[in-house]
C-alpha cells in the first residue's frame, strides 16, 4: 500500500505540494487582509488584488516547473540530454509574494500591532502564525522546483544556498514579537521599532537571491560562482544575523526586555559562515602550495 502511494506521489510531480502551497498563500493572505480591514478600514480589502496576483504568478511557475521537471525526467529515462532552460518565475514568484507580504507586515506593525490583544483570536498569536506560514511557503515553493537526490551534489548545492531560509524567516517573526508591547515601545531609543520592521521585511525578500542563483543554475546542474555563493553568506550575517543580534542585546542590557533563544541561532549562523569562508580559503591555499611543490619538484628534476 504504501510503495502504491509512493508512486501516485511521483507520477503527479508534486501536484499535492503546488496546491498546499496555494492553500497557505490564501489562508496568509485572507488572515492579513482581515486584520488591516478590522483595524483600519473596509478600503484594505482592496489587497485581495495583491492575494489575486500572487495567485497567479505561483500557478504560471508551477505550471513551468512542472513541465521542467516532467522534460528533465523523461530526458533521463531516454538518457538523451537534458534540454530544458532555467526557472526564472520560481524567483519571481517569490519576489512578488514576499514583497507583498513585507509591506502589510511593515503597515500592521507600525500602525496596529501594539493593540492587538492575547485573549482575541485575532491577536498577536494568530498573527505571528500567519506570517511564519512565508517560511512553509518558500519550503513548498524551493520542493516544486528540483527533483534532486537526497544525496546528490545538486541537493547540497540547494541546501548550501537555502538551507537557513526557514529559521531565518522564523527569527525575523520572533523578533517582531516585542513590538506587541506598546509600554516597550515607548522605552525604545528613537527609531529602533521601525529597524526591527525594516530588517524582518528584508528578511522575507531577502530568499529571492538564493532561488535566482538556483534558477541561473538549473537548481544544481550547472556550477554556481563561489562569488555568488559568498555574497548570500554575507547578505546572511550583514543584513539578517548580526543586526537582530545587536537588537536583541540591546533589548537585554539597555531596556531588560525578555529574548527568546534566537541569539543563539544568529551567533551559530555567524560563526559557521565565517567558519566556513576561511575552510575554503584554507583548501585554496593547500592546493596552490601543492601546485607550487610540484613545479619545484620538476625544477630541481630538470637542473640535475
Amino acid at each position: 500500500m504504501a510503495n502504491v502511494c509512493l508512486k501516485m506521489c511521483n507520477s503527479m510531480y508534486q501536484i499535492p505540494t503546488r496546491i498546499l502551497c496555494l492553500v497557505l498563500i490564501v489562508l496568509q493572505g485572507a488572515v492579513l487582509d482581515y486584520y488591516l480591514v478590522i483595524h483600519k478600514d473596509i478600503d484594505w480589502v482592496s489587497w485581495i488584488v495583491a492575494d489575486i496576483a500572487i495567485i497567479l504568478v505561483f500557478i504560471t511557475a508551477f505550471i513551468i516547473s512542472y513541465r521542467h521537471l516532467k522534460l528533465a525526467k523523461d530526458a533521463v529515462v531516454r538518457n538523451v540530454p537534458i534540454q530544458t532552460g532555467a526557472l526564472p518565475l520560481g524567483y519571481l514568484a517569490w519576489f512578488v509574494y514576499s514583497v507583498f507580504l513585507a509591506t502589510r507586515v511593515a503597515i500592521i506593525f507600525k500602525d496596529f500591532a501594539f493593540h492587538l490583544k492575547e485573549e482575541d483570536f485575532f491577536g498577536p498569536n494568530t498573527l505571528k502564525f500567519s506570517i511564519a506560514l512565508a517560511a512553509f511557503i518558500f519550503m513548498l515553493l524551493l520542493l516544486c522546483h528540483h527533483d534532486a537526490e537526497v544525496k546528490s551534489d545538486r541537493k547540497h548545492i540547494i541546501a548550501e544556498l537555502t538551507g537557513t531560509v526557514v529559521f531565518d524567516v522564523l527569527d525575523s517573526v520572533d523578533a517582531l514579537d516585542v513590538l506587541f508591547d506598546g509600554e516597550a515601545i515607548i522605552d525604545f531609543p528613537p527609531h529602533m521599532d521601525t529597524a526591527i520592521i525594516v530588517i524582518a521585511c528584508v528578511n522575507l525578500v531577502l530568499p529571492t537571491l538564493p532561488l535566482m542563483t538556483l534558477s541561473r543554475t538549473h537548481y544544481g546542474h550547472k556550477h554556481t560562482p563561489r562569488e555568488i555563493m559568498m555574497l548570500h553568506k554575507m547578505l546572511l550575517v550583514f543584513l539578517v544575523n548580526l543586526p537582530l543580534l545587536i537588537i536583541r542585546f540591546l533589548l537585554w542590557h539597555l531596556l531588560s526586555k525578555e529574548i527568546s533563544i534566537f541569539p543563539v541561532k544568529n551567533l551559530i549562523v555567524i560563526f559557521l559562515v565565517f567558519h566556513d569562508l576561511y575552510e575554503k580559503r584554507r583548501e585554496e591555499l593547500d592546493r596552490e602550495d601543492m601546485v607550487d611543490a610540484e613545479v619545484t619538484a620538476l625544477d630541481e628534476m630538470k637542473t640535475q
